[in-house]
């Protein structure tokens, strides 16, 4: 048998675990066939191939020998492998940056000066029982922040930065403030706004000309049907008693309320100004007016706007006998902010119900439009105007970076900026969309209590009912 002048004996690494014994014969055949493929490259010509029992003597116990290099990792494989070679070759082999089990960053004579010896026996469970944050007395031991260690497995404290309000707010979506006294001065300027449009209308009713209707591309095609005002009135209270009930069934229905009051309030005073300033002749010829007077007096007007209040601008009631406001259509305005607020504050999967109330307020101002109550140019002026500040309104609200003025902002020349930002500052973001009864806590307290308990009843019946 051919003596082998050199032995290098070291251990492969493993990682966290033990190998197996598929591992462990994986790596004898590998360790033994680089040995056989030395001994060929060396002395090809006095043997050709190793025999079984040259490859079962590369390998030997490493204490033994007192030779070899154990690496510093938790655990090491007990098998310990044998590889003879010439020098030359052994040295070309050794500065190889890849072993046979797997792969390590510097060769084992790299390594041998710098890797101290230590006794793992005990210190296997030790590292990897070691606990990520340091106890009581270690926190004092370690106390001087002056001295540091070069032991990757030493506890390391990280100083997190503290968080602020605007941040807490921002991740935690159920802390948004109803604040209900916003909600109230936002009903307060829906009332000023509802108020302005009044008193326009009472004062612009003097001054409608009596002359024919203006040319409509529109109400000159179509055939007059007197009904049709009615209908497009009970649509719109369809529509707009369908949007209070999903605002009321919002969690957030404080903040939805102050939003809509305040966007109805500025539309209702673009609509007193417009209406004002351009006065249009009837569309309707057959619609009948109160009479106009030429003496006019305060307690006249004021009668008015009482009347015109008391029947909530529509003429289902006959209350609203007064003619004018035309620039822009009232109607048209709230079936457009029926269906907005349906379709951004009710579930996204409800698509039945959005359907459904785009279709009522498409209905309701094609009937407004048979019945000649406005012109065309009212409708589309009402429809740009209301969904433009609904939809600049809630981009607004969703953009944090909006909510202040800059460069970045032109927004923020808006004359309702100001307002917006004092009723949005605590609003982070989109509302979630989450629903809940309009009632006292104790109520919801008792009625989900007495909602669980039928459950139970049901179970327990329909079990005994089954057996």
């Amino acid at each position: 048998m051919m003596s082998r002048p050199n032995r290098m004996m070291y251990t492969p690494i493993t990682r966290g675990h033990k190998p197996t014994p598929s591992q462990e014969s994986n790596t004898l055949s590998t360790m033994s066939e680089v040995s056989c493929t030395t001994t060929i490259s060396m002395e090809s010509e006095v043997t050709e191939g190793c025999k079984e029992e040259e490859r079962l003597e590369d390998f030997t116990e490493e204490e033994e020998k007192g030779i070899g290099w154990r690496s510093g990792s938790e655990e090491t494989l007990d098998t310990v492998v044998m590889v003879g070679a010439g020098k030359g070759e052994l040295d070309k082999r050794m500065k190889s940056r890849n072993s046979d089990y797997g792969s390590y960053c510097n060769s084992p004579t790299d390594l041998a000066g710098t890797v101290v010896p230590q006794d793992i026996s005990t210190d296997g469970d030790t590292l990897q029982n070691s606990p990520l944050l340091p106890t009581s007395e270690e926190e004092d031991n370690t106390s001087d922040s002056a001295k540091k260690s070069d032991n990757p497995l030493d506890t390391v404290k990280l100083e997190m930065p503290p968080v602020t309000q605007e941040q807490e707010a921002r991740y935690q979506p159920d802390k948004i403030p109803g604040e209900p006294l916003k909600t109230l001065l936002s009903a307060l300027f829906l009332g000023t706004g509802f108020l302005a449009t009044t008193a326009s209308l009472a004062f612009t009713h003097e001054r409608v000309p009596d002359i024919k209707p203006l040319p409509d591309i529109v109400l000159d095609n179509i055939k007059h049907q007197s009904w049709g005002l009615d209908v497009s009135e009970y649509l719109l209270m369809i529509s707009t008693i369908t949007a209070m009930s999903v605002v009321m069934l919002h969690s957030h229905r404080l903040v939805i309320l102050r939003r809509i009051w305040l966007l109805l309030g500025i539309l209702y005073y673009y609509r007193a100004l417009t209406m004002f300033v351009t006065v249009l002749p009837k569309p309707d010829e057959t619609y009948t007016c109160m009479p106009r007077r030429n003496d006019t007096t305060t307690l006249d007007y004021a009668k008015r706007v009482l009347t015109i209040i008391s029947g909530g601008g529509l003429s289902i009631n006959g209350k609203h006998i007064y003619c004018g406001d035309y620039i822009f259509s009232g109607h048209t305005m709230t079936l457009t902010m029926g269906y907005l607020v349906i379709k951004q504050y009710s579930p996204r999967h409800f698509i039945l119900l959005h359907w459904a109330s785009f279709l009522t307020s498409l209905c309701g101002v094609i009937f407004l439009l048979l019945s000649r109550g406005h012109y065309t140019i009212d409708v589309l002026l009402a429809y740009y105007v209301t969904s433009r500040i609904w939809w600049i309104y809630h981009t607004l609200a969703h953009n944090q970076q909006l909510k202040y003025r800059g460069e970045h902002n032109f927004l923020d020349n808006m004359c309702w900026w100001h307002v917006f930002r004092f009723f949005e500052t605590k609003i982070q973001g989109p509302l979630p969309r989450r629903y809940s009864l309009p009632l006292p806590k104790v109520v919801q307290r008792i009625f989900c209590h007495n909602i669980t308990r039928l459950r139970c009843q049901n179970s327990v019946s329909r079990e005994i009912f089954q057996t």
